[in-house]
């Protein structure tokens, strides 16, 4: 269960409000609606449930205590990241993962 939100943006979408053009343009090429598909899933599912999701690529981030699933498709630059405590997700975020090569 998601417990909180690192961002508005992310809330607002899982939440099913409507963006702003401002907050639009922030999530560019992003498939909202997939995105919010993802964030539900979230919000339902354990650790396990989501190891048996391959689509999401559920995984810990290197280096960090931080964990992702890809945010629309495992082609999109986009990410949701979230910390688990106590079996909930705690500052869920949709990321942006930039090429810098």
């Amino acid at each position: 269960m998601i417990r909180s939100f690192a961002d508005i943006i992310t809330e607002k979408l899982f939440l099913g409000e409507e963006l702003s053009r401002r907050e639009l343009n922030k999530l560019g090429g992003l498939n909202t609606t997939k995105a919010f598909e993802r964030l539900a899933i979230l919000n339902e599912a354990n650790e396990k449930a989501l190891r048996l999701i391959p689509v999401l690529h559920y995984h810990k981030l290197q280096g960090t205590s931080k964990y992702s699933i890809d945010a629309d498709s495992r082609k999109s630059p986009w990410r949701i990241t979230f910390h688990w405590e106590n079996a909930e997700m705690q500052n869920v975020e949709l990321v942006k993962i930039e090429d810098t090569h």
